[in-house]
């Protein structure tokens, strides 16, 4: 008689970085960073928490990775208890919000069943106006970083997205290290694409793993929901307190689009971090946190 074979494990259906990334960042950055499996239903993904405190969701920009909140976990884990979590980037079919927000309210029942701050950066601030809209019984304070209403490719922007951002990946993909970490510094001293000049080779060589190390598939998952975010006709039905937070040096669409975003939610307080662009997570953390921490503590009032 054959035994029967032991079910299989879940899949993992979370965007994953590879872990060569370690060796890119400031040690400093790791303090209390572990993660652990996350079961969304079909499969799995990772989270990490730490701290203690009232909860703090953070989730992250395209293609997905946790990683992107690296430098600011730790600071704001002192006074919060930091939840993050990596995208899911494989469906059942094509992607959709649905799903994200799914999946969303899954780690949420898991982690901060109550109310909690959802803090979203770029596509990841997308997620967190839907969930928002969604339940806003559930959203103690709403933080959109970079984020935006709807994608737009204004005239100003088109040099930047169909030409300098396509040619850049492709470097930083394929050339050798030395190479793509020189260009990229000439981007960063200039003040080009998502870098700014505090963006040093540690953070420049992070950037370039995270590029070698997604893939097409993932990228196109992640780039079909920004194209499929479309909100400009509910933000304004927001009631939760909001704070916009954008780099001050940010892109001919960025910066307009998170400007447009904080007109259009009532109440909505806009912040721009100075002389920062679309990575201000990491090349201004401090800023980051500070302003994120002292927005919070005005919540709670006298």
């Amino acid at each position: 008689m054959i035994a029967p074979s032991a079910p299989s494990a879940a899949p993992h259906v979370g965007v994953r970085l590879d872990d060569g990334w370690r060796g890119c960042v400031d040690p400093a950055w790791l303090e209390g960073w572990a993660q652990r499996p996350f079961d969304l239903g079909d499969g799995t993904t990772d989270v990490v928490t730490m701290g203690e405190g009232p909860p703090l969701v953070l989730i992250p920009p395209l293609p997905g990775y946790k990683e992107a909140w690296l430098a600011v976990a730790a600071p704001l884990s002192r006074t919060h208890r930091v939840i993050t979590f990596d995208l899911r980037c494989r469906f059942a079919g094509p992607p959709t919000w649905d799903v994200m927000l799914r999946d969303f309210e899954r780690l949420l029942d898991a982690h901060a069943p109550g109310v909690a701050t959802v803090v979203g950066h770029s596509l990841g601030g997308a997620l967190a106006q839907r969930w928002a809209l969604a339940h806003p019984e559930r959203v103690r304070g709403l933080v959109l970083s970079s984020s935006f209403a709807k994608v737009r490719n204004p005239v100003g922007n088109l040099y930047a997205r169909f030409i300098e951002q396509p040619l850049l990946i492709a470097s930083q993909r394929m050339l050798p290290a030395g190479a793509a970490r020189g260009l990229a510094r000439s981007m960063a001293r200039h003040g080009r694409w998502v870098f700014d000049a505090r963006c040093d080779d540690f953070l420049l060589d992070f950037v370039r793993h995270c590029m070698r190390h997604t893939s097409a598939a993932t990228a196109r998952s992640a780039v079909a929901l920004a194209f499929a975010h479309d909100t400009r006709g509910q933000v304004a039905s927001i009631r939760t307190p909001t704070l916009v937070l954008v780099g001050e040096r940010e892109s001919a669409f960025s910066l307009p689009a998170a400007q447009d975003l904080a007109r259009r939610i009532p109440g909505a307080q806009l912040r721009e971090s100075p002389g920062a662009s679309h990575l201000h997570l990491l090349t201004s953390p401090a800023w980051f946190a500070r302003t994120l921490t002292e927005w919070l503590r005005g919540l709670q009032g006298p």
